[in-house]
């Protein structure tokens, strides 16, 4: 597995307070756990380029979950916030044209 250094550049473009490199380490871990999880889901050994933006969407999901581990809802200040486990059913949707088919 390896998180290519455009992956970690166009995912820290989407996080306004990532503005220099402190954070690279955790950003690039969430990559990596990012593509993991969707070669789990596929089925596959090796990501497609196609599915390079799907796994920053996963990362990002993941970073902005930082604090809520073990939340599954939260309400503060009149906002209700549902915590989804896992990959959301909309990158699901994304990724089933990419996964193989298993056989036992």
């Amino acid at each position: 597995m390896s998180t290519s250094f455009s992956q970690l550049n166009k995912l820290k473009a989407r996080i306004p307070e990532v503005v220099n490199n402190s954070q690279d380490k955790l950003l690039t871990q969430l990559l990596e756990d990012a593509e993991q999880a969707i070669l789990d889901y596929t089925n596959r050994s090796d990501m497609l380029p196609a599915m390079e933006p799907l796994q920053r969407e996963l990362a990002l999901i993941s970073y902005n979950r930082i604090g809520l581990e073990g939340v599954s809802s939260q309400n503060q200040g009149g906002i209700s916030v549902q915590v989804v486990e896992g990959i959301p059913k909309e990158i699901k949707a994304r990724l089933n044209r990419y996964r193989k088919v298993r056989f036992r």
